[in-house]
């Protein structure tokens, strides 16, 4: 197992990929500290990786707080003795038009993506520093380098976070810390009209929206020795989403140019 006894903090039970991630990680024998604002899914949470027979723990603290964060870390540390890895996931998004989106609502995509991860990453980098080693890995998403009408706040928070990754990287690797952003493309999990799926998946030449399964290995990755000559960067596990142009209908497979899901049919076809 790549992860074996390996202990992981994750900052968020609610964001849709932290299931699946820190299921991901118990598979490879990680150990986990769960924290969130709502002590029940925080719990249901741990209690799935504890499934894996690994140890998992639960800690109920707003990671917009910093003597809050503080406390967690320390409870973690506590409980562990120390923290390997850090999966900042407690970002949120907002879509809303931007003359009508709110300034709470802008304040929030700031207040629980980049200043709670600064707040997390902080707290912890400073154990990690003492180790002399550790991970952290920063959940974000093609926000971070793409811009739509309805992402004002979405665009401001994950970009912040990517730029953020960036000088976390260069501040910690002189202890042994990678510091790394893996971001997400257009989840099938999203809501929206099938026409406006439809038009995300023009631009995905898989066929189809990701999952928070396809983000696991990546995960995985960036957690594990595999990656330790891999810090400041924005890993992409998005299907060339955010690099791709919509493809003109006369250089597709005919079974391609539909504006819809599509299936790949069988080699012999």
């Amino acid at each position: 197992m790549r992860l074996q006894d390996k202990i992981v903090l994750v900052t968020s039970a609610q964001n849709p990929c932290s299931h699946a991630i820190a299921m991901g990680f118990a598979r490879e024998g990680a150990h986990c500290v769960v924290i969130d604002d709502q002590a029940g899914k925080a719990e249901q949470l741990a209690d799935e990786v504890r499934s894996f027979e690994s140890r998992a723990v639960a800690f109920q603290y707003d990671v917009t707080k910093k003597s809050q964060v503080e406390e967690g870390v320390r409870r973690a540390v506590a409980e562990f003795g120390r923290i390997d890895v850090l999966f900042n996931c407690s970002a949120i998004s907002h879509e809303t038009d931007f003359l009508n989106i709110t300034e709470k609502a802008f304040n929030e995509c700031i207040d629980r993506g980049p200043k709670a991860y600064f707040l997390v990453a902080q707290a912890v980098g400073k154990q990690m520093a003492e180790q002399r080693s550790g991970k952290i890995i920063n959940l974000s998403t093609t926000d971070a380098r793409l811009g739509s009408g309805e992402s004002a706040g979405n665009s401001a928070a994950y970009s912040s976070i990517d730029s953020m990754t960036r000088a976390m990287a260069q501040a910690l690797g002189f202890y042994g810390v990678n510091v790394n952003s893996l971001v997400c493309g257009p989840m099938d999990s999203s809501s929206g009209t099938a026409e406006e799926e439809g038009e995300r998946l023009r631009r995905i030449p898989l066929g189809r929206l990701s999952k928070s399964q396809d983000l696991v290995g990546a995960a995985i990755f960036l957690a594990t020795d595999d990656s330790n000559f891999v810090t400041g960067e924005s890993l992409y596990v998005d299907a060339g989403y955010s690099n791709a142009a919509v493809t003109e209908d006369s250089f597709r497979p005919a079974w391609a140019r539909t504006w819809g899901k599509f299936e790949v049919p069988p080699h012999n076809k």
